[in-house]
């Protein structure tokens, strides 16, 4: 299927315009923005849909699933004791119930990666009070 010819200027994948006679003109960001609507409002009037690829689709997918999660609570103390002593292991992220991070730490323990993160981590939860029994939300 071909769109019709909506554009006057022919535009290369840089976000420049070029004209007839192949001088480069800068785009700015607006007229970039009305034009990327525009693509968009065409593609949905003839029923074109552009396919999300599989790493754009497993970005995506993680920052919906981090962003619906339920926070937990756990106990304070606990926990920046837990990161103190086990966080290279991922001793902390398995008392919060996080599991798939809790195993990467595991996994890569050797590496660094983890004491970097628990560090992290440790920023995280130092700053958070704590409620009348003790608890942080994470």
């Amino acid at each position: 299927m071909q769109f019709p010819a909506l554009f006057e200027r022919k535009r290369n994948d840089m976000g420049k315009k070029s004209d007839s006679k192949g001088k480069e003109n800068n785009v700015s960001f607006d007229d970039y923005l009305a034009l990327q609507k525009e693509l968009d409002e065409t593609r949905k009037q003839y029923g074109v849909e552009v396919k999300e690829g599989k790493i754009s689709r497993a970005i995506s997918h993680f920052f919906d699933k981090r962003e619906t999660r339920e926070l937990k609570p756990v106990l304070r103390k606990k926990y920046l004791l837990l990161a103190l002593f086990t966080g290279w292991m991922g001793g902390h992220r398995f008392y919060a119930k996080q599991y798939p991070i809790a195993i990467l730490y595991l996994v890569l323990f050797w590496t660094g990666f983890p004491i970097a993160m628990t560090l992290v981590d440790l920023m995280i939860a130092i700053p958070k009070e704590a409620d009348a029994e003790g608890k942080i939300l994470l």
